[in-house]
């Protein structure tokens, strides 16, 4: 039996660290900051935004969750077992929010058009594209709040 108030499921790449969502992404973005670059093993993570309150964890998971920055509220989780990135989390409660990856998705058709690149500065490959680019730290996070509060996501 299907819930009807899933809108998509989320897993790892192996599939052992699984999840659900139950509220499309309000915002996407490339970033490009050094610990997306070395967690996914690409020039940049195309990352999604929801309400941390929008997803579901079951209550025994395999993620694995770990700050990478000791002044950053961002903790990150991966596959115990694939060692993959599966969500990361800023905040907690209402007010918190979570970062998928968009691979990480059922179906990314159904994901929000990418609105634009972060940590820019870090980027070891250049991208042609017409998206807006944001360099450095207080840049790419007023970007990223921005959009949020634009889509209602910091209420």
């Amino acid at each position: 039996m299907t819930d009807p108030n899933v809108i998509q499921k989320c897993s790892c790449p192996c599939g052992a660290s699984t999840f659900k969502v139950v509220a499309p992404p309000v915002l996407r973005f490339y970033c490009h900051c050094s610990i997306c670059q070395k967690l996914y093993q690409q020039p940049f993570a195309d990352a999604t935004v929801l309400k941390l309150s929008d997803v579901i964890l079951p209550e025994a998971h395999e993620i694995q969750f770990k700050k990478y920055r000791k002044i950053v509220g961002i903790e990150r989780g991966t596959c115990s077992q694939c060692c993959k990135p599966v969500m990361a989390i800023a905040g907690s409660g209402a007010k918190g929010l979570a970062f998928i990856a968009a691979q990480n998705y059922s179906d990314e058709r159904m994901l929000p058009p990418v609105k634009m690149h972060i940590f820019y500065g870090s980027r070891c490959a250049e991208v042609e594209d017409e998206l807006p680019k944001y360099k450095g730290y207080l840049r790419s996070q007023f970007a990223v709040l921005r959009s949020l509060s634009a889509a209602g996501a910091q209420e």
